[in-house]
């Protein structure tokens, strides 16, 4: 048979006779013949590979279900998906000077990254699709999907007035954060804008940054240090916002250790809701990147097909669990 039939049939294309097709996919199951994603490429002019730009690793929680959703859509529609991990300014840097010239990509998804105005320029100058995820600003995107880390820190910050807590601290993450990384200052932005609605004096109102000792990668010390400042402040907080629920399950450890009682005493939060918050029941703000992920990748097929979205732009939405580390305030 021809090379064009053979095509029309293993595509399932129109014009082939039915006893044709059933012929070519019997020889192409005993031969176990699947398409050239090369040549397909040279044909079609696609590569049939989205990279997906991600800091610091792919294996914390976050990144790791962000990238399975992208992978769970685009795997199926035939395509490779390569993560490219950002470790520092220079690698960054080395993405973004080759980004414009390559043809080995249909589209990139960028993933935490706050992005300065060369590197938005450079995105919004590519003829690929650009997909933000968890990004502070949709400059340089065709699309994106996020959460609203400010909204979601300004209804923890309420819930602990509500309940009585005349003082509060927020605490960052003990590990260095990158320093491309968005969602690690627009939580603590969302922190001061919320305790300044709620009308907390500045004497009241504590911010822990990240601490030395975890720059040697030694966490435990890094908690401790965080208890020890808590224990110190003169501010004595008594509600307490914790920049993920890794940390906070830590410091909840901690400060127990320490005799402090939580909830009677002290309320506790955490954000993300990953599974570890589930273990410790730790109050926390629930976000889902696995969701995040499919729905970005769904996006981007759409864009790769000339499609015009609908809703270009999403913002997921995030819950408030209560569980068992706060409470009111001397119930």
């Amino acid at each position: 048979m021809s090379v064009s039939t053979v095509s029309r049939a293993l595509r399932g294309l129109d014009k082939v006779n039915p006893e044709t097709r059933a012929k070519v996919e019997a020889a192409a199951e005993r031969l176990h013949f699947s398409f050239s994603k090369t040549a397909s490429s040279l044909a079609s002019g696609k590569s049939m590979r989205v990279a997906v730009l991600m800091p610091n690793e792919i294996s914390s929680w976050f990144n790791a279900h962000t990238f399975e959703g992208i992978y769970e859509v685009l795997s199926r529609e035939g395509y490779d998906v390569v993560p490219y991990v950002m470790w520092g300014d220079a690698d960054l840097e080395r993405f973004f000077h080759t980004l414009p010239g390559t043809q080995n990509i249909d589209a990139v998804f960028i993933v935490s990254f706050v992005l300065d105005v060369a590197k938005q320029r450079v995105l919004s100058s590519l003829t690929i699709p650009v997909v933000g995820i968890n990004t502070p600003s949709t400059d340089g995107f065709d699309a994106s999907v996020r959460i609203d880390d400010i909204a979601a820190m300004r209804g923890v910050v309420r819930l602990l007035r509500s309940f009585g807590h005349e003082s509060v601290a927020y605490v960052e993450q003990p590990m260095q954060p990158s320093p491309f990384v968005c969602s690690d200052s627009v939580r603590m932005e969302g922190f001061l804008r919320a305790v300044d609605d709620q009308k907390y004096d500045d004497g009241h109102v504590l911010v822990i940054p990240s601490v030395e000792q975890a720059t040697m990668g030694n966490e435990a010390a890094a908690v401790s240090d965080i208890a020890a400042q808590l224990i110190g402040s003169d501010t004595q907080p008594t509600g307490i916002c914790v920049e993920n629920d890794r940390c906070a399950v830590l410091l909840l450890k901690e400060l127990r250790r320490l005799g402090w009682r939580i909830p009677e005493e002290v309320s506790l939060v955490g954000f993300d809701g990953e599974p570890l918050s589930d273990v410790a029941d730790l109050t926390t703000v629930r976000q889902d990147p696995l969701s995040g992920g499919r729905l970005a990748a769904n996006k981007a097929m759409a864009l790769m097909r000339g499609e015009t979205l609908d809703e270009p732009h999403t913002v997921m939405p995030t819950s408030l669990l209560m569980r068992a580390t706060t409470a009111r305030l001397g119930r």
